[in-house]
């Protein structure tokens, strides 16, 4: 009876931790994190050059993974990686570019007027722009 017993105890726990490890295991799985794609589609009306101001139509778009937090910027050249940093009154984000220049833009979240800055160079020289519009 005291061998049977110890058998039947054994086989108890073992349904046991089995059970709990199955439990544990549906609550780890079923507890997933929802990433949200953040997204911004920037169009400019303006810009500002060593030529002067002019009226001049550009688009960007920029995308945040709101897990990883990586963001990219989508233009007419394909898409690239850029840094984003987020602060209390604007999103901005920055292209570093194989020359050494950067390019940067900016968004107010209070309404979503936005400036693009870029510090292009070609050949050795400098090629400053500014854009001036609104993202949504």
């Amino acid at each position: 009876m005291g061998l049977q017993f110890r058998w039947v105890t054994r086989m108890k726990l073992c349904q046991f931790l089995v059970i709990s490890f199955a439990t544990m295991l549906l609550l780890v799985l079923s507890s997933t994190v929802h990433a949200e794609t953040l997204r911004w589609v920037c169009d400019y009306s303006t810009v500002a050059s060593s030529k002067g101001v002019a009226k001049e139509k550009f688009k960007l778009e920029f995308a945040v993974d709101s897990l990883t937090k990586r963001a990219v910027l989508i233009g007419n050249a394909g898409m690239s990686d850029v840094d984003v940093y987020n602060g209390d009154q604007g999103i901005t984000f920055q292209e570093k570019l194989v020359t050494g220049a950067i390019q940067t833009t900016t968004i107010s979240h209070k309404d979503g007027t936005s400036v693009h800055s870029r510090h292009s160079m070609l050949g050795g020289s400098l090629v400053p722009s500014q854009y001036y519009g609104e993202c949504k």
